[in-house]
């Protein structure tokens, strides 16, 4: 969760549209889980995009390309229609657009908590698998 932190506060920083789910909102949520990934709904809005790569940027994100890992500000096109996976300096991350289900970061958001981090910031996390 550590090297993950450096992820969400980038996200945070650059102040990008986005829901914590999967692992690691559990256990933002207080499960006792470790997740190994962050997995993130995001807006993917045109408006939204520029503050995302940035943030993604900022922690060395790359994505697997045909051509090979690129760094992800020089991707021409990404699939914005579902999503795609990027491996940063903090971890990987599993960026989100919308589900298989349809649901996108409209419902993640209304179905989330705010989960205030330890230096006070606040993220939104919806834990969307719950194991017994």
């Amino acid at each position: 969760m550590t090297l993950l932190r450096s992820v969400l506060d980038a996200l945070v920083d650059h102040e990008c549209a986005f829901v914590v789910v999967g692992s690691t909102a559990r256990r933002l949520c207080g499960d006792d889980v470790d997740p190994d990934d962050l997995d993130i709904v995001v807006d993917p809005g045109q408006p939204h995009r520029s503050s995302l790569i940035a943030a993604l940027s900022s922690v060395g994100a790359t994505i697997e390309r045909r051509s090979g890992r690129r760094p992800i500000e020089a991707c021409v096109a990404l699939p914005w229609e579902w999503g795609w996976h990027v491996d940063t300096d903090g971890g990987p991350v599993d960026v989100i657009t919308r589900f298989i289900d349809g649901s996108d970061i409209a419902f993640h958001c209304a179905a989330a908590m705010s989960v205030a981090l330890d230096d006070r910031r606040v993220v939104l996390s919806h834990p969307t698998r719950h194991e017994p």
